[in-house]
């Protein structure tokens, strides 16, 4: 599994290595050229952080992309037939989506962090101390923050799957003639089924709303309870399942 997932990863960075490479450049050149040409500077760095966010887009389309052609698409005879278990290729793909969305978040976020608190072009800088950020997390609560990261971590874990599961169905025998087409119609009758599972669930008052308040009383943040996570947890396991079901039909069918 490991050597699959590091080829998975340098396989995708081989391909599209100017994703993370363009903004980059185009911050520095500006940075570095701002004092030559003020304006020229200051367009170079607009033009790089716009890289950057269409950038991170384009790179989880890569990853959707460059999945379903190692499984489904020129390579998919070879990689479903190494002698790698059912499970071990589907926890693969998991961690290899999970593991650039890692990847592509803190280099977005490390950029994002240095424009902002770095002196730019401009001259603009943000002052932050580490007191300021521990009066925060006092204010807000371990307890809350906790738990917004828990829904956060469901959530995410939901939708890797769920589009894993969209590429292996849509990467069928019977979608495969849609070409790239078949995973997102798979995707978008997921996402329309799931619409109305939750529509039915809020019919019959099975969600319960919560809050969580400030350690001053103020409310912090109100959502949908457990009525919400059990659903979403059930289903990111029945999706588990059936992307492994999936994989071991492929292999007994080869």
């Amino acid at each position: 599994m490991g050597k699959l997932l590091g080829h998975q990863i340098r396989n995708h960075f081989r391909n599209n290595w100017f994703i993370p490479v363009l903004p980059v450049a185009l911050i520095l050149f500006g940075v570095l050229f701002s004092n030559v040409n003020h304006s020229v500077g200051v367009n170079s760095v607009a033009l790089g952080m716009m890289a950057l966010m269409f950038g991170y887009f384009a790179a989880a389309i890569t990853v959707i992309v460059g999945d379903y052609n190692m499984f489904f698409g020129d390579s998919a005879l070879f990689y479903e037939s190494t002698p790698i278990s059912p499970s071990a290729k589907t926890f693969s793909r998991f961690l290899y989506y999970l593991i650039m969305f890692i990847i592509y978040s803190i280099y977005v976020g490390l950029i994002c962090f240095l424009f902002m608190f770095v002196p730019s072009v401009d001259g603009g800088v943000i002052y932050i101390t580490w007191a300021d950020i521990n009066e925060l997390i006092n204010e807000v609560g371990i307890r809350n923050i906790l738990v917004l990261i828990a829904w956060c971590l469901l959530f995410l874990f939901n939708n890797i799957i769920s589009i894993i599961f969209s590429v292996t169905l849509g990467g069928g025998k019977k979608l495969r003639r849609f070409g790239f087409g078949g995973p997102v119609l798979v995707y978008i009758g997921l996402g329309i089924i799931e619409g109305a599972v939750l529509y039915g669930l809020d019919k019959l008052d099975l969600f319960t709303n919560i809050e969580l308040f400030l350690n001053n009383g103020d409310v912090f943040m109100r959502g949908m309870g457990i009525g919400i996570l059990i659903p979403m947890l059930l289903e990111t396991i029945a999706l588990f399942c059936a992307v492994y079901y999936m994989h071991k039909s492929r292999i007994s069918v080869n």
